[in-house]
């Protein structure tokens, strides 16, 4: 129950935080807390990475692609699907576990959070897990759910909707807008305010939450008070326009970290390529798997966060600026030094408990 890095650090984060424009979005940059180096990898994160990097440069390109058969996907679901987490939460919550029915009669596994102080008539977080749609769990999450509840006094829930291949899209995508109509119709019997739902999501999990502030805007139903996407796939068809062309330029990367930097950044682009026959679709062009073509205007109050080298980073900050274009109350945060999942690593870097502040304080702000 101990963090793996000073408080002083949390300090610093906040102390050298500064707010850019970039392409039209206002973005609250979260520089390293003890470094100046321009480009360079957070130190914690570096020195836990080095041997992976060391064995990815041994790897043949080819295998930097997305392998969709069953022992490839069987492999990456233990890779996606490990605990990386340092408990750090001091407060007692309690975890319920529920089902919920889906369209077709399935049972949906959901958690239920709550702490020993929740508020009454508590505004409500609802979380979805990544995992590429084929991989994660609640328990990959867990400890930032909790400590989101911890700090905020909320109570949250996550989903444990069902994995591509095996459930081809657009069935994942329906179990998480099943949970967030239950969830809305049970709030009160939950502690909760139905008029102060938080839908958010990493990665993958940041386009079913999109997905279901999508469903929610188009029936009109008002579920979704606002949505919290961690570094999320919102433009998986790639379409370029004034806000979005992809390219390494976009990158600020330190002469010592480079190459590092460079090869994480080409295997998730092998990962990302493999999408659409995971979830068993052609049609990666519409507007639910790929939010960016859709009109944003009228979609509630916005959080995007995404690492400075996250190789959706230039999707996601195109994607703020979108939103804020289109009159969306957007609320951006970059992580320099950092590339994907930092959501996972709570209590082991510092700027993973940082982003859980930001994101307590984002709904405490708009459950107002």
């Amino acid at each position: 129950m101990s963090r793996k890095y000073s408080k002083e650090l949390l300090d610093k984060i906040v102390e050298r935080q500064e707010v850019v424009d970039i392409k039209g979005a206002q973005v609250l940059v979260k520089k390293l807390p003890d470094s100046d180096e321009i480009g360079a990898m957070d130190t914690r994160l570096y020195n836990d990475t080095k041997k992976q990097m060391t064995i990815m440069r041994l790897m043949p390109k080819s295998m930097m692609k997305m392998d969709t058969s069953p022992k490839s996907i069987f492999k990456l679901r233990n890779m996606f699907g490990e605990v990386k987490s340092n408990p750090i939460v001091e407060k007692n919550i309690d975890i319920i576990n529920e089902h919920v029915e889906a369209i077709d009669g399935y049972k949906i596994p959901v958690r239920i959070y709550k702490s020993e102080t929740m508020k009454e008539n508590a505004p409500i977080l609802y979380f979805i897990h990544g995992g590429g749609f084929f991989g994660g769990s609640p328990d990959v999450v867990e400890e930032l759910v909790k400590l989101i509840v911890e700090k905020t006094d909320i109570l949250a829930l996550s989903v444990d909707y069902r994995l591509a291949p095996e459930n081809p899209y657009p069935t994942g995508h329906e179990d998480c807008y099943s949970v967030l109509n239950w969830i809305y119709d049970n709030a009160k019997n939950l502690g909760g305010d139905k008029n102060n739902i938080f839908v958010a999501g990493d990665s993958a999990g940041g386009n079913l939450t999109q997905y279901c502030t999508t469903k929610d805007f188009e029936s009109n139903l008002g579920m979704v008070k606002g949505q919290l996407l961690l570094y999320p796939t919102v433009n998986m068809a790639n379409i370029e326009d004034e806000f979005f062309k992809w390219s390494k330029d976009e990158y600020e990367m330190h002469s010592k970290h480079r190459h590092g930097i460079e090869m994480m950044l080409d295997m998730f682009n092998g990962l990302s390529g493999g999408l659409k026959d995971i979830l068993g679709t052609d049609d990666i062009k519409n507007g639910y798997l790929t939010p960016y073509i859709r009109d944003a205007k009228g979609l509630p109050p916005t959080f995007i966060t995404v690492g400075e080298h996250d190789f959706l980073k230039v999707e996601c900050l195109a994607y703020a600026s979108k939103l804020a274009k289109a009159g969306v109350d957007t609320t951006t945060v970059l992580y320099k030094g950092f590339g994907h999942a930092y959501g996972d690593n709570i209590g082991v870097y510092p700027q993973s408990e940082d982003c859980a502040i930001e994101m307590g304080n984002f709904i405490l702000k708009y459950s107002k």
